[in-house]
């Protein structure tokens, strides 16, 4: 039995050799904010992320506060559960260069077919890499107008428009928050990659609303990207929460006090994986007529 900051828990005594030093050089707080903040990316609760890698909610408060240090078969528990790799909660990735590591983080979310093609192509631009046709992705945190412009937006086209979340609810025949409760993120994402295959095989021209949440799906992430035009629809903390509270929905922020805040670190955590989307588009500041004619527009110019 061993603790950590007056917490108790168990540990194997392998586990008890195997432990990450992160005290020297406020390593401990880097692993803190690196496990906040791609919990936020992600979009999973402290419960939600303690069920899914077998640790207490306790344990995880501790290590999110900076006061204790995991085992590595810990980290890599907890990594799993966010679906990144170990090194990307550690201090610089594991690395001492500031630009190999993010090139390593990128070079890590990439499935190993893409990885092949970067590395065989190399200077090449991005749509040399893929068929991206006709189609059309919106993407966003939720509240951002995904839905009801891409809805309006394929009716002006006349396009399909799909919902990836609403099509992934149809064939699990439940709710995305019972999926999640039942079986785990790890199922989402499956069926998430179910339906986005299905998409883009029988469709050459669609207008697509991606989940908020598909950045920290790195693979998904990348095939939306590579297969259609994508853009991010921009919108401020203050009309999110507006936008989402109308819809009578406060997923993922239910029942927090701070919702606000959980919000913009939200949007902080994923801001640089939706910049890489071909084009951005602000929602705020305009209705939604003017603003759905700025986005034709923009499909216009393409």
């Amino acid at each position: 039995m061993h603790y950590i900051a007056g917490l108790q828990y168990t540990m194997s005594e392998t586990d008890s050799n195997k432990m990450v030093d992160l005290n020297e050089n406020g390593g401990s707080a880097d692993i803190a904010q690196r496990i906040r903040s791609t919990r936020a990316r992600v979009g999973l609760t402290r419960k939600q992320l303690a069920v899914a890698s077998n640790a207490s909610e306790r344990y995880l408060a501790t290590l999110e506060t900076g006061a204790g240090n995991p085992s590595v078969d810990m980290l890599e528990a907890i990594a799993d559960a966010l679906n990144v790799a170990p090194a990307e909660l550690l201090p610089m990735g594991g690395e001492r260069d500031p630009l190999i590591a993010g090139i390593a983080m990128q070079l890590r979310r990439m499935p190993t077919d893409r990885v092949r093609e970067v590395l065989a192509y190399i200077g090449k631009p991005t749509e040399s890499l893929g068929d991206k046709a006709s189609r059309i992705s919106l993407i966003g945190l939720r509240g951002a107008g995904k839905s009801t412009l891409g809805a309006a937006l394929a009716e002006h086209l006349g396009y399909p428009f799909f919902e990836i979340s609403k099509e992934v609810e149809r064939i699990y025949g439940g709710s995305i928050a019972v999926m999640m409760e039942l079986n785990g993120p790890a199922t989402l994402r499956k069926f998430e990659a179910q339906v986005l295959d299905e998409i883009i095989s029988r469709n050459e021209a669609a207008v697509i609303a991606a989940p908020g949440a598909i950045v920290s799906s790195p693979a998904l992430y990348e095939q939306l990207l590579r297969s259609s035009k994508s853009i991010w629809l921009e919108a401020s903390p203050e009309d999110h929460m507006q936008r989402v509270m109308a819809q009578g929905d406060l997923r993922p922020m239910a029942g927090n006090r701070t919702a606000m805040n959980d919000l913009k670190a939200i949007l902080a955590a994923r801001e640089s994986e939706y910049a890489r989307a071909d084009h951005r588009l602000d929602t705020s500041g305009q209705d939604f007529s003017a603003t759905l004619d700025l986005l034709t527009e923009l499909i216009a110019s393409f």
